[in-house]
């Protein structure tokens, strides 16, 4: 019973991944009654598995709308932004002003939803860099990693994989999100929001909208945006093997009796 339930959980996290040719791989071996798996070769098994299933997470979040249209994964502004959003709205007096800012510095478009569909594009941009960095994390996972990702919980994997790829990732996709970040525009719009702040309502040089609602933002989108993307693609890691870990058998009875030989 027990090595029937850790095969149950071994199979989930080889289905991670919807491979046909892993698949059809397994599938066309000899059924239950020949020599058995090894461990060694389940577990060499695991690994092809896991580098399709990142992959296929991968892909999923650099489509063209892969974080803006998931409600799961897509950015929200900055609590910093949010909150000077919310008091331009609740002043009168700063909702008059950046009406007028945007109309003469911003083709009278609105700031904060210019912000949050670029800053997605951006991330949808920069996650293909994800790639190689999960790549070179399931080559270098040990045995004793693997057999842990096996016996573990329904987020085993991803666990593993945030512990040991967060700073990698974050100094990899840091350049690639603050390149993304420019061509998608985000960084220009933020620039105009941070400047609003210094705008001076009334032209006398008496005050500005920032100490009118008394309120700052960050200097910079970078690290936010950086720390977010990496944030949505490890939920769709996540999303992809807990699944798969629920509903093993739905990925074909051949596949179980073979690995795993019949009830």
């Amino acid at each position: 019973m027990k090595n029937q339930l850790r095969s149950t959980v071994i199979f989930a996290i080889l289905g991670i991944c919807s491979s046909c040719e892993i698949l059809n791989q397994v599938a066309s071996l000899p059924s239950s009654g020949s020599l058995p798996l090894t461990e060694s070769e389940i577990i060499s098994g695991l690994k092809e598995a896991l580098n399709v299933g990142l992959d296929n997470s991968v892909d999923k979040a650099s489509l063209a709308g892969g974080y803006l249209k998931n409600e799961a994964i897509k950015i929200l502004l900055p609590k910093d932004v949010l909150d000077l959003k919310e008091k331009i709205e609740g002043n009168s007096i700063a909702s008059a002003a950046y009406n007028t800012y945007v109309n003469r510095f911003n083709g009278g478009s609105d700031l904060f939803n210019e912000l949050l569909k670029s800053m997605n594009r951006g991330a949808e941009n920069a996650a293909k860099k994800a790639g190689p960095i999960f790549l070179g994390a399931v080559k270098t996972m040990s045995f004793n990693d693997a057999k842990g990702i096996l016996n573990g919980g329904d987020k085993a994997a991803t666990q593993y994989f945030e512990r040991t790829t967060s700073s990698q990732l974050f100094s990899a996709f840091n350049p690639e999100m603050k390149s993304a970040l420019q061509n998608t525009g985000a960084s220009k719009v933020y620039e105009k929001t941070y400047d609003f702040l210094n705008y001076d309502p009334a032209g006398l040089g008496i005050t500005t909208v920032g100490k009118i609602l008394d309120v700052s933002i960050a200097p910079s989108l970078d690290q936010y945006a950086t720390t977010k993307a990496i944030d949505g693609l490890f939920y769709l890691v996540g999303e992809e093997e807990t699944k798969i870990r629920a509903n093993p058998y739905d990925y074909g009875k051949r596949i179980l009796e073979r690995v795993f030989g019949k009830n």
